[in-house]
């Protein structure tokens, strides 16, 4: 009797419990803009550091990822300061991201950070399809012609490919940093700070210019 009395407490507690309460420690969405602006940020890199996932934003900004009340996550996208947020409620997120004036100094913790995020969620695009970014042998598509082609038009492929192009560019912009940033320059001219704003945008070089150098060529 008493075992029946607190089954039918618990049953009577989720059924008069809101939905928005259980749902809200399911996931989380918002968007991110540029601060002081209504421009949204396409492929900024959110990331929850309690269970490691990490997801991108879309072209209009928006994001959704698995977390829970408590939980922090870090959103990055090149050029622009990282922003740490606490989850506290489930009401919708409005991350505004601070361009950043030039290249952070401490590339190399930053390189490595940024590199993983963009792996993890590459990662999570491609655990959504079946035959994208897997080195399957040819009979697969014959086994399974009707899921290849519907995949080929889905919108998990065209996500899935966009991000890669957008992998591969990042990838090659933080190795760009490695070998030209504020400290490398700071440590090899006189410039003042004003000087060194313009002379880091007008001569980064591109990375067909670094991938073959060392940090003696980079000075």
């Amino acid at each position: 009797m008493k075992a029946f009395l607190i089954t039918l407490s618990l049953s009577l507690l989720l059924f008069f419990l809101p939905k928005k309460t259980l749902a809200q420690i399911t996931s989380a969405k918002g968007v991110i803009l540029e601060k002081g602006t209504q421009i949204r940020i396409a492929l900024a890199v959110v990331t929850n550091i309690n269970n490691k996932q990490s997801v991108g934003s879309n072209d209009m900004g928006f994001f959704q990822i698995k977390a829970k009340i408590g939980d922090t996550l870090v959103i990055s996208k090149r050029h622009f300061n990282n922003i740490t947020v606490v989850l506290i409620n489930d009401q919708d997120l409005v991350i505004t991201l601070l361009r950043a004036e030039m290249l952070l100094e401490d590339v190399t913790i930053k390189a490595e950070n940024k590199q993983q995020n963009l792996s993890a969620v590459r990662l999570e695009h491609r655990k959504k399809t079946y035959f994208y970014g897997k080195k399957r042998n040819p009979l697969y598509y014959a086994r399974y012609p009707l899921a290849a082609i519907m995949e080929l038009f889905s919108a998990e492929r065209k996500n899935a490919r966009r991000f890669d192009r957008y992998y591969e560019n990042e990838t090659r912009e933080l190795e760009i940093d490695r070998f030209f940033n504020v400290r490398i320059v700071k440590n090899n001219t006189t410039l003042t700070a004003k000087q060194m704003n313009k002379f880091m945008l007008d001569y980064r070089p591109k990375y067909k210019q670094i991938k073959d150098w060392n940090t003696y060529d980079a000075a």
